[in-house]
């Protein structure tokens, strides 16, 4: 009789929260980045003197996220292909798929859309195959995040529109997950909506961004929440019940929540859409210098897309 043992397919719950636990810390600010990668390396010495493959794959996985969110896209894909070999080794396809997710994320962050889009169908059709509701509404919902900045409208709305159904239906206990995917919805919505000229459908979306966001305290939806109000503002909507008119303090508290985690990439979209509010503001010579520091900092993460728009603002407002 074999005595070769059956690789564990998941993470052990100790280790996976001792994971998540740094990670939150640093979501949340409380942490700095140095600090949760340092402890995040710890954890995979640990992992691989046990030969835990799972355990190994999540912190690769976490590794990716992180430098994904700094806007290092290139370091996270290969953080994320290591971690989807380790899990695909384990035979844990769910993981597999949310591995293919995030690429997918980092792909789309590069201006690469054919092969971001290739990487949500995958994951999307794997998330379906094993039941992973929540991977299904991540997956059609980041597409259609993608589609509306290709600015193909019907078919972002509808692909948002089925990522939010598939979310609002998933447990109340899974909070987090749960309300992270609306949050980022509503924020797409409101910037889909806005291109369309209904700004008060966009400023709805944007209230729902917020509330969920101010539940949640997470930096990222809150940077994400501040920046589609900011958006709305420019385009001219007038709020009541004391909210400011004014978009440069939205945008202020989006640049503080994002540099709350460093997130590069953010900071630097944000960035951009001041410089965009500005010009249409007047301030032409203030856009102006925004629009070159976005575009250094799309520039150095390999936002090629982000570089492209931000390069033709320029020529725009000079």
């Amino acid at each position: 009789m074999s005595t070769a043992t059956i690789p564990d397919i998941e993470p052990t719950p100790e280790f996976n929260t001792r994971c998540l636990a740094i990670v939150q810390e640093w979501q949340r600010g409380l942490l700095p980045y140095a600090d949760a990668w340092t402890q995040l390396a710890d954890l995979e010495q640990e992992a691989a003197a046990s030969n835990h493959l799972v355990n190994q794959g999540r912190v690769e996985q976490l590794f990716g996220y992180i430098k994904s969110y700094r806007g290092e896209l290139n370091a996270a894909i290969h953080h994320y292909e290591r971690a989807r070999a380790l899990y695909n080794q384990a035979g844990n396809q769910r993981r597999v798929g949310t591995c293919d997710l995030n690429m997918g994320e980092a792909y789309r962050y590069k201006g690469n859309f054919k092969r971001a889009r290739e990487l949500y169908e995958k994951a999307y059709q794997a998330f379906k195959q094993v039941g992973d509701r929540e991977g299904e509404a991540l997956a059609i919902g980041n597409k259609g995040q993608m589609l509306l900045s290709m600015g193909l409208l019907d078919s972002a709305r509808a692909d948002l529109e089925e990522g939010y159904r598939i979310a609002v239906s998933l447990p109340a206990d899974e909070f987090f997950e749960r309300n992270g995917i609306l949050c980022e919805t509503h924020h797409a919505l409101a910037l889909l909506y806005l291109a369309q000229g209904n700004l008060q459908t966009a400023w709805e979306e944007t209230q729902r961004a917020l509330e969920i966001a101010q539940a949640t305290r997470e930096p990222l939806e809150t940077g994400f929440a501040y920046r589609a109000i900011a958006e709305v503002l420019t385009a001219g909507y007038r709020p009541g019940n004391g909210f400011s008119t004014d978009p440069d303090m939205y945008y202020q508290l989006a640049s503080e929540a994002f540099s709350a985690i460093h997130a590069e990439g953010e900071i630097a979209r944000t960035m951009f859409a001041q410089a965009k509010s500005l010009a249409r503001r007047g301030r032409r010579m203030t856009a102006a210098r925004k629009l070159q520091l976005a575009m250094g900092i799309f520039t150095k993460l390999g936002m090629v897309d982000d570089a492209a728009k931000a390069a033709e603002a320029q020529l725009e407002v000079l």
